[in-house]
């Protein structure tokens, strides 16, 4: 599964600046990085009036929006997407996903402290991976590794050794199961990869290099 870190904190924390400045970091270091960001309110990408704006408010499920330099999508969902239907979304061609909110989610935390916003963290402990503060947290915080708001470097070496961002990767596998990311053991990873390469290596026209491969079944019984 791609590493997901979720950036937390009380409201003007500088939750914002931070996940900017660890974008650049981790981009000036070779890694591909997706952000997501979470909102309380509905929110509309889309401007009334344009074609892409009718077909949604005709009753288009999936309306994607595409230029030369990059895309958008926009699908109805009756629910708060979680982290790992987010994933899905997203793809595997990045190394790391950066996520601002999701407090609720069992995701690894970095915590945005402010002084003037009182000493108690939002975080649960288990989950929390550092703290970015403007002060030096008390005894009951230093389990968990602490860095200035200007320590961005120190940050990222932390997620490389947390996550092995720097080592070799083995071939990635995912399996979601109804939107829900499920774990697979190591034979059967083996078991997927080996049957699925095989598959495609009888088929023709296959380029000789594949980088990657993606199945989707939609089951149309009862539901």
């Amino acid at each position: 599964m791609i590493p997901i870190i979720c950036i937390i904190g009380k409201r003007n924390a500088g939750k914002t600046y931070t996940m900017t400045k660890l974008v650049v970091e981790l981009k000036k270091r070779g890694y591909r990085v997706a952000t997501v960001k979470h909102s309380a309110h509905d929110f509309n990408m889309d401007q009334e009036g344009k074609d892409s704006w009718q077909y949604t408010q005709a009753g288009s499920d999936v309306t994607v929006i595409s230029s030369p330099h990059g895309f958008a999508l926009i699908k109805k969902i009756e629910h708060d997407a979680t982290l790992s239907e987010l994933s899905r979304s997203i793809g595997s061609d990045v190394d790391i996903i950066l996520a601002e909110g999701f407090k609720q989610e069992k995701a690894p935390k970095i915590e945005v402290h402010r002084k003037e916003q009182g000493s108690d963290l939002i975080s649960r402990s288990e989950e929390r991976l550092a703290i970015v503060t403007d002060e030096k947290l008390g005894l009951q915080q230093l389990e968990t590794p602490q860095y200035t708001p200007d320590d961005i470097s120190g940050l990222v070496d932390l997620i490389e050794e947390n996550y092995y961002l720097k080592k070799e990767k083995e071939d990635d596998i995912f399996l979601f199961i109804n939107g829900e990311h499920v774990v697979l053991n190591q034979f059967v990873r083996t078991l997927f990869i080996n049957t699925l390469s095989g598959m495609i290596a009888s088929l023709k026209r296959i380029p000789t290099l594949v980088t990657s491969i993606d199945i989707s079944i939609r089951k149309k019984g009862e539901q």
